[in-house]
């Protein structure tokens, strides 16, 4: 049973109140959330709370609540214009109980009263009006409690799940009744249950004239009060992200970075951002921390199991060599011993399955360039996020980044330098990759994301958002596939719907993993310049995560596309993702060319897929594509 004991009165306009100090944890008990305007709190904010309350040692905000009563028309012609709460209305209101002793509050007058709640049923609850978040550990199961048992010595040896699970709700428990005893203010403000909409409505104004209507403390006053007047002598307790944001404010206060318009140190909290631009900042960087370990250890498992799959690829490859040297062999004892080995049975069957080896050894080599290809992307990616774990809560990681970025922000120009969110966007992939960087600061420019600079100081979240969007955008970009290739003639033409036809077939038969291959065609004339490549077409190939190019032309255009993608990924130091086909029977080769003449010398380390059937092009094309995106 809760008690909530208090002074009940009647002011504001006909308001009738009852406030006073109770547990936090029967103010949970005997309350719930309305979902018509109160959200869920995140799990972080509700160990923020449960942590405040476990130290607390200032001034805990007031929980209002609401208590619907049947007859609310009664209680208030009962109470009538002397306001005078008396024990005769406590009739109207159930588990009332109005004392006789009165206390004057102004010209209004208040008396002793509590509430009895004896196990209400869900329907009888109070209903949280303000301080939902502030509750809602105390309503979350017993479960939930488990991470916050930090000491777990007594099982760490423990195999039993059953034993496990029952030890940590032992000591969940003891740890939530400890803090739900605290202490703290409560307001229950009487309204009518009778029209459900009435009372939410009525309930909603009330969360919005307490939240609202008053004139916010910026979080830049806040913070200059923290950083400056010392008023707590420990930031960790105010969160993990308080230390790191005290000694960034300390160097950016200096004006070090007064060329990045939201670090600039002005003296007035009111004409100034940089500690809210700090806090931010860091708040980010440690929130997707946490996203990035968890990125970290899947590229790891990829990596390992990829390592495997080079090795035993390499061992079929030195087998096929063994069986192609062997085959050799034999081949040219066969022409050695017999003058007429051309009408042999047994050496054109030795050629057939010469030409069956040295095709499964070629495309051996392939798969093993490939997948070596694809370890280096995942090491090269494992090591950014390890570098991004190691930078992100280093206070000179992050002001090496500010540096890097003055220059960026030299570039933007004054009018164009974004938000405070853009800004923690642009820390966050300077500390976890320069292309990516790159990439994002090209991208936001063209969709002029970089144009708003309205203040956006009391948006958490703004920065997130932007970087998940960007992200999903920049994964799209990646699963573009450049299709480079003549256009125009009836070969070509019917090339380029087979591989439009291979590439729905992947994305039909792996539909499951939410990755959308789409092919990218972008038309190019054989009369076009053949000394330079159009913009349309160096963006395309800068973005796409894939390039399958057609040799079975010989378009100079095509060279020239696939050298350009060539330079670039050298650029980086890394192997270009380039699929080349050729057509062994093409219409194109009238002369009769050696295959690797007609193809160019300089590309056949470059993986290829060569075939003479259609239904060759789109089976070999398919498995290509698989291996391109590890599935």
């Amino acid at each position: 049973m809760a008690k909530l004991e208090g002074i009940i009165y009647s002011a504001f306009s006909g308001y009738v109140v009852l406030r006073g100090y109770a547990p936090i944890g029967e103010l949970a008990d005997i309350s719930k959330k309305p979902d018509s305007y109160q959200r869920n709190a995140d799990n972080q904010h509700k160990i923020d709370i449960v942590k405040y309350l476990s130290e607390i040692k200032s001034y805990f905000p007031e929980i209002t609540l609401a208590c619907r009563v049947k007859d609310y028309e009664g209680l208030i012609k009962s109470i009538g214009d002397d306001k005078d709460v008396s024990a005769e209305d406590s009739i109207y209101v159930k588990g009332l109980r109005v004392l006789s002793e009165r206390l004057p509050i102004g010209r209004d007058r208040a008396r002793h009263a509590y509430l009895e709640l004896k196990k209400p049923a869900e329907e009888d609850k109070l209903v949280r009006v303000d301080g939902n978040h502030r509750l809602e550990p105390f309503s979350s199961d017993i479960e939930w409690w488990h991470q916050l048992v930090t000491n777990r010595d007594a099982i760490k040896d423990e195999t039993d799940e059953s034993k496990i699970k029952g030890w940590l709700d032992h000591q969940a428990r003891l740890e939530k009744a400890k803090i739900a005893e605290k202490i703290v203010p409560f307001t229950v403000i009487m309204s009518d249950a009778n029209d459900a909409n009435s009372a939410d409505n009525f309930e909603a104004r009330i969360f919005h004239d307490i939240n609202f209507k008053a004139l916010p403390l910026r979080e830049e006053a806040s913070l200059k009060i923290i950083s400056e007047l010392q008023t707590f002598d420990d930031y960790e307790k105010m969160g993990e992200e308080y230390p790191l944001t005290m000694d960034l404010i300390k160097e950016v206060k200096n004006g070090m970075f007064n060329s990045i318009p939201w670090l600039k140190a002005e003296s007035q909290a009111e004409n100034s951002y940089f500690r809210t631009a700090c806090l931010r900042i860091v708040q980010l960087l440690l929130s997707q921390k946490k996203e990035t370990d968890k990125s970290l250890n899947e590229t790891q498992d990829k990596s390992e199991e990829l390592d495997n799959q080079i090795v035993n690829l390499k061992k079929e490859i030195d087998k096929f060599e063994k069986e192609f040297e062997k085959k050799k062999l034999d081949i040219e004892k066969l022409e050695i011993e017999n003058s007429n080995f051309k009408e042999m049975s047994q050496y054109k069957s030795a050629l057939r399955e010469y030409e069956d080896i040295k095709i499964n050894l070629n495309m051996s080599k392939n798969n093993y360039e490939m997948q070596i290809q694809e370890l280096y992307h995942l090491k090269y990616k494992a090591d950014s996020l390890k570098r991004y774990i190691d930078n992100c809560n280093n206070k000179n990681a992050i002001l090496s980044s500010l540096t890097t970025l003055t220059s960026v922000y030299k570039e933007l120009g004054e009018h164009n330098y974004g938000n405070i969110s853009y800004l923690c966007a642009l820390v966050y992939y300077s500390l976890l990759d320069i292309e990516q960087l790159n990439s994002f600061i090209e991208w936001s420019k063209q969709n002029g994301i970089n144009k708003i600079t309205e203040p956006d100081d009391l948006s958490k979240d703004a920065s997130r958002n932007l970087i998940k969007m960007f992200d999903q955008i920049h994964q799209a970009k990646k699963n573009e596939i450049f299709i480079s290739m003549q256009f125009g003639d009836s070969q070509s033409e019917l090339i380029f719907e087979k591989i439009v036809r291979a590439i729905e077939l992947f994305n039909s038969k792996h539909k499951d993993i939410n990755l959308r291959a789409t092919p990218i065609r972008i038309d190019r004339s054989v009369e076009s310049n053949v000394f330079s490549i159009p913009d349309r077409i160096r963006d395309a190939i800068r973005s796409c995560g894939l390039i399958i190019a057609d040799l079975s032309s010989a378009n100079i255009n095509v060279y020239h596309e696939i050298g350009y993608a060539m330079g670039i990924a050298e650029s980086h130091n890394m192997i270009p993702n380039i699929v080349l086909l050729y057509k062994e029977n093409t219409d194109h080769n009238k002369e009769n060319k050696d295959v690797d003449k007609f193809v160019g010398f300089n590309l056949r380390n470059l993986s290829q897929l060569r075939f003479k059937e259609y239904d060759q092009l789109v089976e070999g094309l398919v498995k290509r594509l698989e291996k391109h995106y590890g599935v």
